[in-house]
């Protein structure tokens, strides 16, 4: 690390924190609400089997999308990016209330593959700015504060469903009020969105400038994405990321088969606080200044193995048992104990690996252009794996079954991981590229002094304006 890290001044509404804060803002607003309405156990109270096939539709063009969204991220910024990724949840809600209410299907067909593509580029926008915006010393904070703020927003989200649900101590579909809450909320990301600054405005306490090189082409973006995919430790990574969604839709049905509308929405709740506690957590364990990278990134992997492994353990012998049980469970129910304390578990080691794995996948480069194909990668592989996990429960696959296939990837993954975890993280990334290009550190000074230019011309503006003023007096 440089001598000068952080001794360089930023102004606020430029710095990298400021940008991580606007990215969890919006991810309060929009994953959090549409985690909020789909915790409560197939998107509130629509059928399972349609709910599932919505999901699938959204996570399998986020899939296919990915790549294709990043190469134009890059040629028309992080924060369009972003803008355009805050479009398209709200009209899923209302599918999902219309399909409830109505037994419409066609607004929900329309609003799963509108939230497909646009979630697309919420995921790629926001991935691309928490990974090259920000300092090498603070990207685990950052990535925590956005998955933290996504929790809150579910915690908000589901305190208000709780409340509206409390007397609803049977199964079935949670209120109308609900519905509309949540889809109100979920609309309120774009004008964040908005105050986002430009990649060459951003101010980091390092001095060093957020480079996006444009290439002559949309088909020429995808040299990086080759140069990518010529290192053996993201091929290592793959199972773990497409583990990282998987369970999405067996957690999700977990909590509505087991239990009656008030008790779900308890548990929504609790997932979402479990969230926020691991994710902070996770956060200042990767960003530890007493440790040196290597040993963070050993650390932070024994952590994720030991805890998500004893929580899909302890899943599958629960599931084995409500399978023959086939309970209707309320929080007041003596069988609630251990129920709830899985879903505390699901909800504790969702971020705790989505935090790691940004983080890692993160330390592999600082620039704007590949960590936006890195940040496709992350959630095109990782929706990939959850579109097979949609797909699964469409199927009526048994829940003993899915939840032991979620424990066996999650295993599977762990060896290929470990290698990159303990042998392939460096102290720092600056001036190394993982598609070789080889003129970065060139560019970044280039790009500084453009900045420093600008700043210098707005200045001389602002003091030529002074002036006149002055004679005019």
């Amino acid at each position: 690390m440089s001598d000068t890290e952080g001794k360089h001044k930023v102004r606020w509404y430029r710095s990298t924190l400021y940008c991580a804060f606007l990215v969890s803002i919006v991810g309060f607003l929009g994953p959090g609400m549409y985690n909020a309405l789909n915790g409560l156990g197939a998107g509130g109270g629509v059928h399972p089997d349609i709910s599932n096939a919505a999901n699938a539709i959204i996570y399998g063009i986020i899939s296919s999308s990915s790549y294709f969204v990043a190469a134009l991220a890059n040629r028309i910024t992080p924060k369009y990016t972003l803008l355009i990724g805050t479009l398209g949840s709200t009209p899923y809600a209302a599918g999902l209330y219309c399909n409830d209410r109505y037994g419409t299907n066609w607004l929900l067909l329309f609003g799963s593959v509108l939230s497909g593509f646009t979630s697309t580029f919420l995921w790629v926008g926001t991935g691309s700015i928490l990974l090259a915006y920000t300092e090498e010393k603070r990207k685990g904070t950052a990535v925590s504060l956005k998955f933290a703020m996504g929790s809150i927003g579910a915690c908000v989200g589901d305190a208000i469903s709780l409340a509206l649900n409390v007397e609803r101590n049977y199964r079935g579909s949670v209120s109308n009020a609900t519905y509309i809450t949540l889809m109100t909320l979920i609309s309120l990301g774009f004008p964040f969105a908005l105050l986002m600054p430009t990649a060459k405005r951003v101010e980091r306490t390092d001095g060093r400038a957020v480079v996006l090189h444009k290439q002559a082409s949309i088909a020429k973006e995808f040299r990086v994405l080759k140069g990518i995919f010529s290192q053996a430790r993201i091929w290592a990574l793959i199972p773990l990321i497409i583990y990282s969604l998987w369970w999405v839709s067996y957690v999700w049905g977990y909590n509505y088969e087991n239990f009656n509308v008030r008790t779900r929405a308890l548990n929504s709740f609790l997932f979402a606080i479990c969230g926020l506690i691991s994710a902070l957590s996770m956060g200042q364990l990767l960003d530890n200044p007493r440790w040196k990278r290597r040993t963070r990134a050993r650390v932070g992997f024994v952590v994720v193995t030991i805890l998500t492994s004893l929580g899909w353990i302890l899943a599958l012998a629960v599931q084995v048992h409500y399978t023959k049980t086939k309970p209707t469970i309320d929080w007041t129910d003596k069988a609630y104990g251990v129920g709830g304390l899985v879903q505390c578990l699901f909800g504790f080691n969702y971020p705790l690996v989505t935090v790691y794995l940004y983080w890692l996948v993160g330390s592999f480069s600082n620039d704007l252009n590949e960590t936006t194909f890195l940040a496709a990668t992350l959630n095109g592989v990782a929706c990939l794996g959850s579109t097979f996990g949609f797909v699964i429960s469409v199927k009526e696959f048994s829940a003993v079954g899915a939840c032991a296939i979620i424990l066996a990837l999650y295993l599977i993954s762990v060896p290929p991981a470990a290698w990159v975890a303990f042998t392939q993280v460096a102290e720092t990334t600056h001036g190394i590229h993982l598609s070789g290009d080889a003129n970065f550190e060139g560019s970044e000074a280039e790009d500084a002094r453009e900045r420093s230019i600008d700043d210098n011309s707005d200045e001389l503006k602002g003091s030529s304006m002074v002036a006149v003023a002055e004679k005019s007096v």
